[in-house]
């Protein structure tokens, strides 16, 4: 089982989430994530003789979906929606038909109940949803940005990496992967 050892991880909390927007070489990391939600999608085939199925098959896509909130930076924001503008005076952004949301590897930091670590990438990424914010003088909680992203296969066919820290033994994986995660970090070498 690919060097497996952690037979029990129940993802619990979410400590840590980083994007890091093409073309930079490091992501910028969040440290107060409200929720990370995860949904891969998987492609079903059957083979029929008549009306009888005889034999199905499934297999994972490499697409799927991602939602979290966070309180995300302005600049990040401007970044990820695509509001920046050559045309505008310096500290004026503008979202419309001209914003194209960037492509991004998110990677994410987990936590179970015992405090254990597990580290997850999606290395090809887009924001799907448009700019959403509220803003609500009958509260008194700052509200998180909420976000929907779509996952998409990289270059190998996948959209979702993750290791429990206990089973990967590659020091320069575990300290790389929330900044500087790439398929060379987690690939074996030749």
């Amino acid at each position: 089982m690919a060097g497996i050892t952690n037979v029990d991880f129940s993802e619990y909390e979410i400590t840590e989430l980083g994007i890091r927007i093409s073309p930079a070489q490091k992501a910028d990391i969040l440290k107060c994530v409200g929720k990370l939600e995860e949904e891969l999608t998987s492609k079903t085939v059957q083979k029929k003789c008549g009306s009888k199925v005889i034999k199905t098959r499934t297999k994972g896509t490499g697409s799927g979906t991602l939602k979290f909130s966070a309180y995300t930076p302005q600049d990040m924001l401007v970044d990820m929606h695509g509001m920046s503008r050559k045309d505008l005076k310096d500290g004026i952004v503008a979202y419309g038909q001209s914003s194209l949301h960037a492509v991004a590897c998110v990677t994410a930091k987990i936590l179970n109940e015992d405090g254990d670590v597990k580290y997850k990438a999606y290395p090809n990424c887009t924001i799907t949803n448009g700019l959403s914010r509220t803003v609500d003088n009958d509260t008194e909680d700052v509200s998180m940005l909420e976000l929907e992203i779509a996952v998409m296969p990289d270059e190998h066919g996948e959209g979702m990496y993750e290791a429990v820290e206990t089973d990967l033994q590659d020091a320069t994986a575990k300290t790389k992967w929330m900044e500087e995660f790439s398929r060379e970090l987690v690939e074996l070498s030749a």
